[in-house]
């Protein structure tokens, strides 16, 4: 187990195995706690998207509803982190291509393109663009083909919580080189929860941005034949169309 050391990130096998397919094992939604308190990720067969909130898991199906994550479920990708912001702002009207500016526009130490920055906005949105990939039609079927057949939907003036993590280039294929993030809506009455992972975003009013600096990353890989006969350089073209 990895310490709890604030805003280090562990992460289970790579973005490139699951454009490889290989997306069928890993830790736990119930074991997500003993590694931190904000994460993201995918399901078994890419059913669905992991957001991992406060140290609670949940799971967002392709139907955009958003279900507490069984303890057993099995999370081939996941990146977690034990999230205590160092930095805040409020952000209206701020977009997804705008935030690793934001991060570098705060001054010096505050993240950029170069640093890992998890990061979490909280409250009103104008409007997101969502997507929900998955499940795979068949064993190893890779993320492109299953990202090209995802439910794509929008949301406007709702409140929720997003949490994600900027990657910088250089680590593309081992993570999602960018900004990439799951949000999720607040529960109304009469309402149930609805998300998925981020295409785009715009914020409005009361929209608060906090953020962190990762100083450490740590990475674990299944141990079996095949991880062993994936071909795992990166795609790069692939990925970050995959992801959005």
């Amino acid at each position: 187990m990895v310490s709890k050391i604030p805003n280090d990130i562990f992460q289970f096998s790579t973005a490139s195995a699951l454009m490889q397919g290989l997306a069928h094992s890993g830790p736990s939604a119930g074991q997500l706690p003993g590694y931190g308190t904000h994460g993201i990720g995918t399901f078994s067969r890419m059913n669905g998207e992991l957001l991992f909130l406060d140290g609670k898991p949940w799971q967002m199906l392709r139907s955009g509803k958003v279900q507490p994550a069984s303890p057993q479920a099995s999370l081939p990708f996941v990146q977690v982190t034990n999230f205590q912001p160092e930095h805040q702002v409020c952000v209206s009207g701020l977009k997804k291509a705008e935030l690793v500016n934001v991060f570098e526009e705060n001054g010096p130490g505050k993240g950029g393109k170069n640093s890992f920055v998890p990061f979490v906005v909280k409250g009103r949105f104008k409007s997101l663009q969502l997507r929900i990939a998955g499940p795979q039609e068949h064993e190893g079927q890779d993320l492109a083909e299953v990202a090209a057949k995802a439910r794509k939907w929008g949301l406007q003036d709702v409140k929720g919580t997003m949490f994600g993590i900027a990657s910088p280039e250089w680590m593309q294929g081992v993570s999602v080189a960018g900004v990439h993030c799951h949000f999720m809506t607040e529960v109304e009455q009469g309402k149930d929860a609805e998300g998925g992972h981020v295409l785009d975003f715009e914020t409005a009013d009361d929209a608060v941005l906090q953020w962190a600096v990762t100083g450490r990353y740590h990475l674990g890989f299944p141990r079996d034949d095949e991880w062993e006969n994936l071909d795992l350089k990166a795609d790069t073209a692939g990925l970050s169309k995959a992801e959005g």
